[in-house]
């Protein structure tokens, strides 16, 4: 009888870690720690809607990882009309395009394939890039130019691509 009260008490101990271990991979997209508000979220930069996994800088070349349904960095900011090359990684399961229309750029990636572009930060402000299979699943990102008011309004909350600065209410 004592044996058995031992195990239900072992038992109800297993299932709260057991729980726990689910929960931790369901939080795995949170390993972008660069940028503010967590991982994983959507927001709308350049004015498409994106699933946001991060920022960096950038200054002469960069990787960016295509995977299901995201772009890693979602946002790429440099310098005003700097060119960068950008090593695109197709890490999904499925076939993957980098579409920069602005820039007359068209690059589509099977799982696995990696290949090389180069882009230019825009003049002011941002320009977006997507993939064209995916864009409705909210597979976009975008260039911006450093400390313009299109990367101010960036961490955790809305960037769209007018210059505009007065309707950011910040809060």
């Amino acid at each position: 009888m004592r044996r058995a009260g031992v195990l239900a008490v072992l038992a109800l101990g297993l299932v709260p870690a057991l729980a726990g271990c689910g929960s931790s991979s369901s939080s795995s997209s949170g390993t972008t720690t660069e940028k503010s508000g967590g991982g994983g979220g959507q927001k709308t930069i350049a004015g498409l809607s994106a699933n946001d996994h991060g920022t960096k800088t950038v200054t002469k070349e960069t990787e960016v990882e295509l995977d299901d349904y995201y772009f890693e960095p979602t946002v790429i900011q440099g310098k005003a009309g700097q060119k960068v090359t950008l090593e695109l990684k197709n890490e999904g399961k499925i076939e993957h395009n980098f579409t920069l229309a602005a820039q007359g750029i068209d690059k589509t990636l099977q799982p696995g394939e990696d290949a090389k572009v180069t882009v230019t930060i825009p003049a002011s402000g941002a320009v977006s890039f997507y993939c064209k299979f995916h864009k409705s699943e909210g597979m976009a990102g975008a260039l911006v130019v450093k400390g313009q008011s299109a990367s101010g309004g960036m961490p955790g909350g809305t960037t769209t691509n007018n210059t505009t600065t007065g309707s950011y209410k910040g809060y």
